[in-house]
């Protein structure tokens, strides 16, 4: 375990905070733009493209595995390449495999596009949660949560900018689908800018050694481990069939609209909500009540379509979508030393990727079955419930 008096109290200052907002453009590039965003496109190109649920799903499934396939190599890109390097190559291949997602209507290729912006999307978010990581060096415990909530909160800021700016796009016109992947190109192109001139401000974390690249030196947090994999399978699948489901019911898209921004505009501040429980000496408890909220939170959109409804329900959902990040990134400081850190997020990474990989494709079968969009979104809520119960059994020692 990591010391916290050792590892410093020193406060957040003006700098740090600027260079946690700038890295989280690279969080709101890997999950919001590239990746959450597809949920809003999902019902136009479904229509347009003539797809059934399984291959819509497929589309996000090939995401992470290319999710998967980035995470299972960030360690060694990284230790080869250096963080900053790995940072700026990822950040281009992800905006050139999102330019060239409106070029051809072709499943195969637009799943092979997918993949390639998935990889990208692994190596940026491990590596830039590592930057977050060095930044945060010398902090107190609740002030390296607060770097890191602010740094995984960007995935929930690029989530309410794709709510806000996709549905105003397309107006239910499908042929439009381009159009918005065209956009969320240029904006990943801007985002992309902001978070490599922040890297700049960040030196790269220590190297690991060859003993410590064995994969058992992440035994201590294996609950964290199989808890993050059940919540990547439970909120991907929510994720993927949750506009579907409103769409299905009939609702405006204004109400689309309105999820979008609320659960991706409380994920953002979501850091400031949980950075004080989080600094106690149970972060783990902590996450399993992130955990929690996020699957009361996919069961509500189940239970009743009132407006007010919706709204708590995407708050919730909210608090939950990327404060489990930081509460693992918490954890992972506590209990590994610095070198360990980056290692450590990519083996979360893949974990997580594991059940993306199989939460759209499984849930998609469902959908296409009798029990409907409304059975696939509570397979995704019960996977987010086992993600909280798992969490219990994470221990750490008090500091």
């Amino acid at each position: 375990m990591v010391d916290e008096t050792v590892a410093g109290s020193r406060r957040v200052d003006v700098r740090v905070m600027l260079v946690a907002i700038g890295l989280s453009l690279a969080a709101a590039t890997s999950l919001g733009f590239a990746r959450f965003a597809y949920s809003l496109l999902l019902p136009t190109m479904r229509t347009a493209l003539h797809w059934s649920y399984f291959a819509a799903g497929a589309m996000n499934t090939a995401n992470a595995i290319g999710y998967l396939g980035g995470a299972l190599l960030v360690t060694r890109i990284s230790d080869r390449f250096g963080n900053r390097r790995s940072f700026v190559v990822s950040g281009a291949g992800m905006v050139v495999s999102l330019a060239l997602t409106p070029v051809n209507a072709h499943l195969v290729p637009l799943l092979g596009l997918r993949i390639i912006s998935g990889f990208c999307g692994a190596v940026i978010f491990v590596v830039g949660s590592s930057l977050a990581q060095q930044a945060a060096r010398g902090l107190s415990r609740s002030g390296a949560a607060v770097i890191l909530g602010v740094y995984f909160g960007g995935a929930g800021l690029g989530t309410a900018v794709s709510g806000a700016i996709i549905p105003a796009i397309h107006l239910g016109i499908g042929t439009l689908w381009r159009v918005d992947w065209s956009i969320l190109a240029i904006i990943t192109l801007l985002a992309m800018t902001g978070a490599v001139l922040a890297s700049l401000q960040v030196g790269d974390p220590p190297v690991r050694t060859a003993q410590e690249r064995h994969l058992g030196h992440y035994r201590p947090l294996l609950p964290a481990l199989i808890a993050y994999g059940l919540f990547g399978f439970g909120y991907l699948a929510f994720l993927t069939f949750q506009v579907a489901l409103m769409s299905h019911q009939g609702l405006a898209s204004s109400r689309v609209v309105i999820s979008y921004v609320i659960f991706g505009m409380v994920a953002a501040i979501s850091g400031f909500v949980w950075f004080r429980p989080l600094a106690g000496h149970k972060p783990g408890l902590v996450a399993a009540s992130i955990y929690l909220s996020g699957a009361i939170g996919a069961s509500l959109y189940l239970l009743s379509k009132a407006l007010w409804v919706e709204m708590v329900a995407a708050m919730l959902f909210g608090l939950a979508l990327m404060s489990c990040s930081t509460a693992f990134g918490v954890v992972t400081r506590v209990v590994l030393p610095p070198s360990l850190q980056t290692g450590a997020m990519g083996v979360a990474t893949v974990a997580i990727a594991v059940g993306q990989s199989l939460g759209p494709l499984v849930t998609g079968q469902v959908a296409d079955s009798h029990f409907g969009l409304a059975g696939a979104i509570g397979v995704g809520a019960t996977f987010i419930g086992l993600a909280a119960i798992t969490s219990l059994f994470q221990r750490t020692q008090a500091a």
